[in-house]
């Protein structure tokens, strides 16, 4: 069995500072990064820390990533409104995994987005399609990201339906995001599903200049 690390963090349409985003990378030692909210200054931060899987900064919200430290197939699930992106980790590549492990780095609309009922039901689509890819593929998943949606969403609880929420099973949940930089985290908003795995732990970053706290799951797989 593999025991892997795995970081999802928003960087904040690229505000995150990248001296302290490398060293919450280089203290945590990720075997893969999904980054939301990416912009050329962060993705180089993360190209230059795991160089292997594919990024794709943008100056808008929509710039997703998949770092790794071995080498992984990447592909690009199209949804509604905006993609999720899905990494294959194989045995071959990976030392100590025995069988093929898929991560969705995924970033779900925020749903204070006018029209609100339309945003809502865009929302719980994208994770009716997320959650038809996972079935279809029929193999160890891991759903992460910033998922825009506290537990007692009815978005999350969908989510909680593809896979079992990694923090609350290992009791390692922790507060994510706050409308401030600075202070205490609110709300939790980033999850880790997993299915197929054992998770084993959760925790959080802070990194400057995002108001979202980097997600680190480990797993063993």
């Amino acid at each position: 069995m593999a025991l892997l690390r795995i970081m999802s963090i928003n960087l904040l349409l690229d505000r995150a500072v990248p001296h302290d985003l490398r060293r919450v990378i280089a203290d945590s030692d990720p075997d893969a990064i999904c980054t939301q909210e990416m912009g050329p200054d962060t993705a180089a931060v993360v190209a230059d820390a795991l160089p292997h899987g594919h990024l794709e900064p943008r100056e808008d919200l929509f710039g997703l990533g998949i770092a790794t430290k071995h080498p992984v197939t990447v592909e690009r699930l199209d949804m509604e409104d905006r993609s999720a992106w899905v990494a294959r980790l194989e045995p071959g590549a990976w030392p100590g995994l025995t069988g093929s492990l898929d991560v969705f780095d995924v970033h779900l609309p925020n749903p204070v987005e006018r029209p609100w009922r339309e945003t809502r039901d865009t929302r719980r689509r994208q994770i009716a399609q997320i959650a038809a890819e996972v079935e279809r593929r029929d193999t160890p998943s891991v759903v992460i990201g910033d998922m825009n949606a506290t537990p007692i969403w009815r978005e999350y609880k969908l989510l909680a339906e593809v896979g079992v929420d990694a923090a609350r099973a290992t009791g390692t949940a922790r507060r994510t995001w706050a409308h401030f930089l600075s202070g205490p985290r609110l709300l939790r908003i980033d999850h880790a599903f997993v299915a197929g795995v054992q998770p084993i732990s959760t925790s959080v970053a802070r990194v400057g200049g995002t108001d979202h706290r980097a997600l680190i799951l480990d797993i063993e797989a």
